[in-house]
């Protein structure tokens, strides 16, 4: 990710100001031309920057003034609610009798909220839904922005590379289907999203529209099917353009024998002569004859040669990724294709349980309140999307039990039973490090134990975690003296303080008992739903405490202490939980009714005493508005205020990018100091009763323990009011720890507050890390790692590592970088021949600040693992022929560096080409030609051979021999190597033999034959 120029901002909306001018002013008033001038003058001097798409998100439209464009983002989304529709239409309906009907929504926009609420009720929360919606359209718009996915012809249909780019979309299906096989769908989503964004733009930056096409590619993404008819290299398809739009620029014999052809973007490699460019302003191809370009990826002529087109080729678009979304979930079926997009209001259930032997009566609570929940909820829209249980104690952990099928669940949970020992402290963070590492997005993890952590020191990595999964992690704790422990007269009783911080910044709770009423206390986890929402939490020091501090404590004066929350009118079911030092309390509801402690029935609420735990059920009807709550404390103690709602909010930190497709660019980690950062809020519910329609969205306050941060405005975008914006203030400190807060307005004018509940820590340093090929078993992987510092010099210590721990190197382990500087190296991570397809592999880097001192930055990247390719035939195999040499190589006594030698190759390879380079040199531009890819390869007479290392897309590599003598016997490039001419080529080794060259291509072969 390269930092935005902060100055960009400032032109982007100077130049708003003038687009209205112009649109203001009639064309054919005689000044009309001056403020189309002014407009364009500013522009003609930004700096060009990299990215091949329509638009990617809603905010592109802000940042470029396109309003009426259709992005990435419109299309993925609309394209996931339409087959949501489907899928509700065709299922049975949760209530008997109802059923979903199509014609019920045509005409309207469709809401995701609205769709959910159809089927599954208004009381249901969307929320999952819309974050899986989400997960899917910020992996599609990220093709536009990272820095091994933005200029990479291969991902965007660029430069006539056709053949190899299906072949990827096709290679990235078959990692979809694996990852949902093996029920890995949170990188479904990410693959989801990056192939849409390549299947969208073949309809943009290719010639289909303009060949009078209005229906979808047959054969674009259809295993078993070759696109033909594609303009090979010799041909020439465009014609010079000098204006912005470019009309009838494309030749006629394009259409006349219906060729395709896509555009070429950029200087490098030089586009060949005779072909279209992408087009637009900042693509530098558009200067060299022919000129202009045909890309429709915007309504505005500075962007898109072919903006005339554009709703055609948007429309067109859409309906392939409808096709493709449809078809996917006909072949995986229903249920895992709404688990795939957390079509479902239904939560995970993730058990971390300490396993020593002291641990009988938790680990019977686990059990049965995992069975009460199986058996309450299986086969109703509440039966659990997945089951994850991560046993431990010391010193071992792990490993990940995760199911979706909740008999293998009970059947593993009953195999888990206290073993010997029972010192202290365990491996509980490792544990709890697995079970994020394997979770979803907005999951809670309920962990069980009554012993300290061992390996504090992962606390950092674990928070870092937290706030990337957004997951809440609930600690039930026992601390019972009837159980005795061994060192549990030398143990602190402050050494619980990590699980309450961790529990507090992830917005879970923590809860104290004991033997006697853990299987009580344990009831908690039947209340976790997606609906829930916190309203108000409250911890007054270190509320675990040994027995005799609590009756020590007993003997004090009480002191009393007031709090206030509010309940707003689109809560119910709110529940109160309050432990540690409390005597007694009292509660009062707006309209001044009270009741205390000692009543258990009462008029506002519901009231349990376990051990020193109260829990209050509050009585419907709520009444809305601003409760207290007194307490007569004496001690340490904590208030958490849970209720249902379906009003909530989303939200991710976003980074501008400019250039010619401008947008948002959703971050992984927190916000970074220095670095100039949007929140990006996404509203649920608000469309669900008369009382949520009416919301008005206000402001999000950024709130630290001590008080508010800093109050920010929320600005619109694209049209909807659920989806708003707003720039965090650049003050923001590496020391700054807040929640995020959303204020709002019911229709009545009394406030609606919604906090997020993961609090987010500021970074100092960003860390990427990203990978262009496939993983497979026995061979090594590479990994890309970028590390951006927009702050003052730091010094840093690189560390990686794997889970499972398998061999890794980084490039570099200490790092130096000045104020604004960016670093960038690779990771190689051995895979063993035993990696199972279908696992994932978890790769963290950790970057420790040396100077100044720090926390640590983390990256996370999961790896899944796909089965080998099936061996293939030769005849498929990948092949290079030299067609023609060129140049004469004189008398040795002429002077070598003034005579100059060309081969030009043909390369047939099913997996497509990545990259072409000298071996141990320097890279080698490669064309399309029809089905096959083009290299000339120029050297002088001082060099008379070379071998070029060819990397298909799969990541596999071989070898191409060239040499200044003209080979025996010429080929002329055809669409396909004639067989006899089939000249298998060299595997890539240090040791080169016939055998082994048989054996690489027999394997390569019938790769390509199943791909």
């Amino acid at each position: 990710m390269s930092i935005p120029a902060a100055e960009t901002c400032p032109v982007y909306y100077f130049l708003g100001f003038l687009f209205f001018l112009i649109n203001a002013s009639n064309m054919d008033h005689p000044l009309a031309w001056f403020w189309r001038f002014l407009w364009l003058l500013p522009l003609l001097h930004l700096p060009p920057r990299g990215a091949h798409a329509f638009f990617p998100n809603f905010w592109s439209r802000t940042m470029a003034f396109t309003w009426d464009s259709v992005t990435h983002q419109d299309m993925t989304e609309e394209a996931i609610l339409n087959v949501t529709l489907r899928i509700f239409v065709e299922m049975q309906h949760p209530n008997k009798g109802k059923r979903i009907r199509e014609e019920d929504f045509k005409g309207r926009t469709l809401l995701a909220d609205d769709i959910f609420a159809a089927f599954f009720g208004p009381e249901v929360s969307a929320k999952r839904f819309r974050g899986a919606i989400a997960q899917v359209a910020n992996a599609n718009a990220a093709m536009d922005f990272t820095n091994t996915t933005r200029d990479d012809p291969v991902l965007h249909f660029d430069s006539e590379l056709i053949h190899s780019t299906n072949s990827w979309l096709l290679q990235t299906r078959k990692e979809i289907l694996q990852a949902v096989h093996s029920e890995q769908y949170v990188i479904a989503r990410g693959k989801l999203g990056q192939l849409l964004h390549t299947l969208q733009d073949f309809y943009s930056h290719s010639n289909w529209i303009e060949l009078g096409h209005r229906k979808i590619h047959p054969h674009l993404l259809q295993p078993g099917h070759e696109i033909k008819s594609i303009a090979e290299a010799g041909v020439r398809t465009c014609t010079d353009c000098s204006d912005w739009t470019c009309r009838g620029n494309l030749l006629e014999g394009l259409l006349e024998k219906g060729l395709l052809t896509t555009g070429f973007y950029g200087a490098q490699p030089e586009k060949p002569i005779g072909k279209c460019s992408h087009g637009g302003r900042f693509d530098d191809s558009r200067h060299r004859e022919p000129r202009g370009g045909i890309n429709k990826d915007s309504s505005s002529f500075l962007f898109s040669p072919h903006n005339y087109l554009h709703r055609e080729a948007a429309a067109v678009a859409q309906e392939a990724s409808i096709h493709f979304l449809e078809k996917l979930w006909r072949e995986i079926k229903s249920k895992p294709f709404m688990r795939l997009l957390d079509i479902s209001p239904a939560t995970g259930l993730s058990f971390v349980v300490d396993t020593t032997g002291s641990m009988g009566e938790e680990i019977s609570a686990a059990k049965r309140q995992a069975w009460e929940i199986i058996r309450a909820r299986r086969g109703t829209p509440q039966e659990p999307d997945f089951y994850l249980l991560v046993p431990f104690n010391d010193p071992e952990f792990g490993p990940v039990h995760k199911t979706s099928d909740p008999d293998e669940f009970w059947k593993i949970l009953n195999t888990i039973s206290p073993l010997k020992g029972g010192d202290e402290p365990e491996m509980c963070l490792s544990a709890l490090q697995l079970a994020l590492q394997n979770s979803p997005p907005y999951s809670e993890i309920f962990v069980f134990t009554d012993a300290s952590a061992k390996d504090a020191h992962l606390k950092n990595s674990v928070e870092a975690l937290i706030q990337e999964q957004k997951c809440k992690v609930t600690f039930l704790i026992t601390e019972d003296p009837s159980r005795t422990r061994v060192k549990r007269e030398t143990l602190s009783p402050d050494r619980f303080n990590l699980y309450i911080s961790l529990a507090h910044s992830s917005g879970g709770q923590i809860i104290f008992t004991d033997n006697e009423n853990i299987q009580r206390v344990s009831e908690i986890i039947g209340e976790s739903s997606a609906s829930s929402v916190t309203l108000f939490r409250h911890q007054k020091g270190n509320i675990f405490s040994p027995k005799g501090s609590q009756r020590r404590r007993r003997k004090e004066a009480a002191q009393v202490e007031d709090h206030t929350f509010w309940i707003d009118s689109l809560v119910d079911k709110v529940v109160l939980t309050i432990q540690g030092g409390i005597r007694a309390f009292e509660m009062q509801n707006p309209a001044g009714v009270r009741q205390a402690s000692s009543s258990a029935s009462g008029p506002l609420a519901k009231i349990q005493s376990i051990g020193s735990i109260y829990r209050a059920v509050l009585s419907p009807p709520l009444h809305a508005g601003k409760w207290t709550l007194t307490l007569q404390s004496q001690g340490h103690y904590s208030v958490h205020v849970q209720g249902q709602s379906t009003f909530d909010f989303l939200y991710y930190f976003a980074v501008p990018k400019d250039g010619r497709h401008p947008g948002l660019f959703m971050m992984d980690s927190s916000p970074v100091q220095g670095l100039p950062t949007y929140l990006v809020v996404m509203a649920t519910g608000l469309k669900r009763s008369p009382e949520a329609s009416s919301v008005q969205l206000k402001a999000v306050n950024l709130e630290e323990r001590g008080g508010s941060l800093k109050e920010l405005k929320l600005e619109g975008g694209a049209n909807r009011t659920d989806l708003l914006v707003a720039k965090l203030p650049p003050t923001l400190m590496t020391d700054s720890s807040f929640s995020v807060v959303l204020r709002a307005q019911d229709g009545d004018g009394r406030k609606v507050e919604r906090a997020a509940p993961q609090a987010t820590t500021v970074e100092a340093s960003l860390l990427e890390l990203s990978t262009d090929a496939p993983v497979f078993p026995g061979r090594p992987v590479t990994i890309a790692w970028k590390v951006t510092n927009p702050g003052s010099p730091k010094q840093y210590d690189l560390r990686v590592s794997s889970v499972p721990g398998f061999p890794v190197n980084i490039s570099s382990s200490r790092l130096q970088l000045d104020f604004n500087q960016t670093a960038t190296g690779l990771i190689t991570l051995n895979v063993p021949d035993a990696a199972d397809p279908g696992s994932v592999i978890t790769l963290t880097l950790q970057a420790s600040l040396l100077h100044p001192s720090g926390d640590p930055s983390f990256a996370h990247l999961q790896l899944l693992v796909m089965p080998l390719p099936l061996v293939q035939n030769p005849v498929s195999s990948p092949v290079c022929n030299v067609t023609s040499v060129g140049g004469f190589c004189g008398p040795p006594r002429t002077p070598c560096h003034d005579q100059r030698w060309t081969a030009t190759l043909r390369i047939w390879d099913k997996a497509g080409v990545r990259s072409v380079h000298v071996e141990g040199g320097a890279v080698v531009a490669h064309h399309a030609d029809g089905l096959a890819e083009s290299v000339a390869y120029t050297s002088d007479c001082c060099s008379q051979q070379a071998r070029l290392v060819v990397t298909n897309l799969l990541g596999q590599k071989y070898r191409c021999q060239v040499a200044s003598a003209p080979p025996a016997l010429t080929v002329k490039p055809r669409a396909s190597p004639p067989e006899v001419l089939r000249k298998p080529v060299a595997a890539a080794g240090t040791a080169v033999s016939w055998g082994w060259v048989l054996m690489v291509s027999m394997a390569t072969g019938w790769m390509m034959c199943v791909t």
